[in-house]
């Protein structure tokens, strides 16, 4: 065996070697530094398999008796073989606990990687995204099926998802909780039935318990993170300095990640909400959704609006809609597709140009920019200027001046 060519990852308080060849993967953790020497703890995987945990290790010393006990553990590799890649990670490793993260050179040649996602259309591959909203509105129902189609590889109501193992960090609820959310989804969708999550409690700021997250990620090969909640995650630290330790703990995780947030009190000016907290959970995350939802008292039945208010990897993407029923004792619950321009209050969150469109294919007849604004209670400045923007595309006009009127184009 030739051993070329390791992953290395930063785990907070060490670091991650993995030698796809073998697939044997070392944690190097609690590293110190002591007068003999920088001084941790080695952890030995092969594959699934642990064949030593939390043992003390010189980086810089005779490294032999750890050798000889993964070789008596597993003898698939000769004992020769395991001591060249025991000394090759730990001098892999003392490199980049000195060095830090190598430099790249960023150039012509530097390999492009395809933009994906790894939950099509929320959360890009190893990027986070924020989903926020007004409380009781089913963030987390609808977080656990998004982490049940990245189980699964299924695709629900105009979701689909890279099949990848989740991890699910929850601060607000209980596994009981889940577990009933779980079973109601998978009743009504038989494909997400065999979905699987890895699901923690925390109650300390996600930034506290980062190297225990790292190294869960890594034993468990983590591909999918579900934070819920941002605010919890955080202890109610609604600061700049908080922000940035939580971004930067989901960073160093490096995984895609969907993480739940709520919103503050809104004013009634307010037409969009925001983030609760400082601006840099905005400024940090690569995407976010707001949700929004639609029900009459005592339905069953209710529609989900997710408007997607930024993304920095791609242009935003039109409104979701989901239209979700659930069985009155809560043991069913179903999602599909909804079009939100159907819906009363929804359907002002809709771009105004398409809002002008849906108004004026509703009875195909000829209107004035006045009587369009009066129609969607929106400026009229804001509707002269789509209608003359988009004029001949989305609609035309009749006549001139302030005699204009306006009507939709035929298909």
């Amino acid at each position: 065996m030739s051993p070329r060519d390791p992953e290395i990852s930063d785990l907070g308080n060490g670091f991650s070697v993995h030698w796809p060849e073998s697939n044997i993967r070392f944690l190097v953790e609690y590293l110190t530094r002591q007068s003999q020497g920088i001084v941790s703890e080695f952890t030995v995987l092969d594959g699934d398999k642990t064949l030593c945990e939390g043992a003390r290790v010189n980086l810089n010393g005779d490294k032999s008796r750890v050798a000889k006990k993964v070789h008596e553990y597993d003898g698939r590799l000769e004992l020769p073989a395991w001591t060249r890649l025991i000394e090759a990670t730990a001098v892999l490793v003392l490199r980049r606990f000195r060095e830090g993260e190598p430099p790249h050179r960023l150039n012509a040649e530097t390999p492009v990687e395809t933009l994906s996602y790894q939950l099509n259309p929320i959360v890009f591959s190893r990027k986070v995204t924020i989903l926020y909203g007004d409380g009781g509105l089913g963030k987390s129902s609808l977080a656990l099926l998004m982490g049940m189609l990245v189980s699964s590889g299924e695709s629900v109501a105009g979701l689909s998802a890279v099949r990848g193992r989740v991890l699910y960090l929850d601060y607000e609820d209980t596994l009981d909780v889940h577990a009933r959310r779980r079973e109601a989804i998978a009743t009504c969708h038989p494909a997400l039935k065999s979905a699987e999550l890895i699901y923690q409690t925390h109650h300390e700021p996600i930034w506290n318990i980062l190297p225990t997250l790292l190294r869960l990620v890594q034993l468990e090969r983590i591909d999918f993170i579900i934070l819920d909640s941002l605010a919890a995650a955080t202890c109610g630290d609604a600061s700049a300095e908080a922000a940035t330790k939580a971004f930067r703990a989901l960073r160093m995780l490096n995984r895609g990640a969907l993480v739940l947030a709520h919103i503050p009190k809104m004013n009634e000016q307010q037409q969009e909400a925001g983030i609760y907290g400082s601006v840099f959970y905005k400024n940090f995350a690569r995407s976010t959704w707001e949700l929004k939802k639609e029900q009459d008292v005592g339905a069953d039945e209710s529609v989900l609006g997710l408007f997607n208010r930024k993304s920095n990897l791609s242009r935003l993407h039109p409104p979701i809609g989901l239209r979700v029923r659930q069985n009155a004792t809560n043991t069913a619950m179903a999602y599909e597709a909804c079009d939100l321009s159907q819906t009363l209050e929804l359907e002002r969150g809709l771009p105004i140009a398409s809002r002008i469109r849906n108004f004026l294919e509703k009875d195909g007849g000829v209107y004035s920019a006045k009587e369009i604004a009066d129609a969607l209670a929106a400026p009229v400045a804001t509707i002269k200027s789509t209608l003359s923007r988009q004029n001949a595309q989305k609609w035309h006009s009749i006549g001139s001046g302030r005699e204009t009127k306006w009507t939709c184009v035929n298909r």
